[in-house]
């Protein structure tokens, strides 16, 4: 969980803070969390890939990304529970009706490789994925989650091909991505986003470049999380 100066928080809140109001909050899936906020909107509202911080404390906020935004002063983040710390226990105890704070300023969309496009990543990078993905049907896009919410996340993406994960983070989607790069299933993409676990993504990208699907440009990266470090 992003920690700064108490100066520094009072700053970001007074320039780019929305007060917001959590209007619900749904399970899609074992392990996930969708939460709806009523919130004012910054400059040019709020929009799909939003990168947004909710205000814990006057030194430490949490980073999202907005995956829905269905009017003017509505959006919506996925939550992934798996992280064991603070911020995630913050999160689970969060309640309708309250009340918090969003720091965000003007959005500003992810570099987006060419179309089409890989798209690969984990749990805490299924709200990210679903706000870029959504509408691009030549999109081939792969996650990896705990097998106990798989299903679940089957039956509310079935668009999106859900993996259950194994215990070294980002084995399941390399498994994957060694198939189809064997089987020629991704010989048409012109371009990747990779999203989620720092070590994974370093690999994809290698594989990708290295067997000459993409040239390394074309491979936009995103790193949401690292072995023994949560929070990036």
């Amino acid at each position: 969980m992003p920690t700064f100066p108490a100066l520094v928080g009072t700053l970001a809140q007074t320039l780019s803070g929305h007060s917001a109001h959590v209007v619900d909050i749904a399970e899609p899936a074992p392990g996930f969390l969708d939460i709806e906020f009523r919130a004012s909107p910054p400059a040019g509202g709020w929009r799909p890939g939003h990168e947004i911080q909710i205000m814990v404390t006057s030194t430490q906020a949490r980073r999202y990304t907005a995956y829905r935004a269905t009017r003017h002063d509505r959006l919506c983040i996925l939550v992934a529970l798996d992280a064991d710390g603070p911020g995630t226990a913050w999160i689970r105890r969060l309640g309708r009706g309250e009340d918090v704070t969003l720091v965000a300023a003007k959005h500003r969309p992810l570099r987006l490789p060419p179309a089409p496009r890989l798209i690969l990543g984990d749990g805490s990078a299924l709200g990210t994925i679903d706000a870029y993905a959504r509408g691009v049907p030549s999109s081939t896009v792969a996650l990896e989650a705990a097998p106990s919410s798989v299903a679940a996340l089957r039956e509310r993406w079935p668009q999106y091909q859900f993996l259950p994960a194994h215990p070294e983070p980002g084995s399941a989607i390399q498994a994957w991505l060694e198939e189809a790069v064997a089987d020629g299933r991704l010989d048409g993409i012109h371009g990747a986003l990779l999203l989620g676990h720092a070590g994974s993504l370093q690999r994809q990208r290698r594989m990708l470049v290295g067997h000459g699907l993409l040239d390394r440009r074309a491979v936009t990266t995103k790193p949401y999380w690292a072995t023994g470090r949560a929070g990036l």
